[in-house]
């Protein structure tokens, strides 16, 4: 399907299955009908010149499937929508051309890798209804500066890992996990709150993060695991709470 540069999905189709435009590298445009209720596994896998995704305001759309879009170079922005219940493993891995995204307060998990090397993606604002952010989600996104995790309690290994312009996020106090590697080698990151649910500061957490010059730990952290803030040139002084034993 070399050639294919756009398609119009009719309202008789209900589910793309994997593979199904695997690889065609000349689409440019895809427009879905309100119909579709899902996008399996790989269906536009390395579409490398598709720049535009069309939803009806009225989409039916439940799922897209792991890898869906991957290595899709060209995307630059994408509105999900409101009725997507799932957005899978992968699925805009490698969207280097991917700068905004709007994520619907119909998904609760953004799952692995699903944004991972997106280097155009600058700030993203996940909904009340995200809970988990699993490993690599946002591994290398180098140009996300900003982010905001209004209802997150758990942040899973790498999730924002190499993402070296992001300067700011504010952790709220929902957070009670946030695992191995979640920040590091965020270089831009100067400043960090940890919030009192936190009582264990993880290993490598904040490995090289080399502008971070403040960190201030709750009273409810008891644990300190190695190499946490190893690499932290730039943090001169970080004041130890009485409630940490190890």
């Amino acid at each position: 399907c070399e050639s294919l540069k756009q398609i119009e999905i009719p309202s008789s189709v209900k589910l793309i299955q994997c593979g199904a435009f695997f690889g065609c590298k000349s689409l440019s445009q895809v427009s879905f009908s309100s119909s579709l209720v899902r996008i399996e596994d790989q269906a536009f896998y390395q579409c490398i010149s598709l720049k535009q995704i069309i939803f009806p305001s009225s989409s039916s759309l439940l799922s897209i499937g792991t890898n869906t879009f991957t290595f899709c170079i060209s995307l630059e922005q994408i509105s999900i929508p409101n009725s997507v219940k799932s957005i899978g493993s992968g699925a805009f891995k490698e969207c280097k051309s991917l700068s905004q995204i709007e994520i619907p307060s119909s998904i609760t998990t953004i799952e692995n890798y699903v944004f991972i090397r997106c280097t155009s993606l600058a700030q993203i604002t996940l909904p009340s209804s995200v809970t988990t952010i699993k490993k690599i989600a946002f591994y290398g996104c180098t140009s996300l500066t900003q982010i905001t995790l209004p209802s997150v309690t758990t942040i899973e290994e790498y999730a924002f890992s190499e993402c070296r312009s992001l300067a700011q996020i504010i952790l709220p106090s929902s957070v009670t996990t946030i695992e191995e590697y979640a920040f590091n080698g965020c270089t831009s990151l100067t400043q960090m709150t940890i919030p009192s649910s936190i009582t264990t500061i993880k290993k490598y957490v904040f490995y090289g993060c080399s502008s971070l010059t403040q960190v201030s730990l709750p009273s409810s952290v008891t644990t300190i695991e190695e190499y946490a803030f190893s690499e932290c040139r730039s943090l001169a002084q970080i004041n130890l709470p009485s409630s940490v034993t190890t």
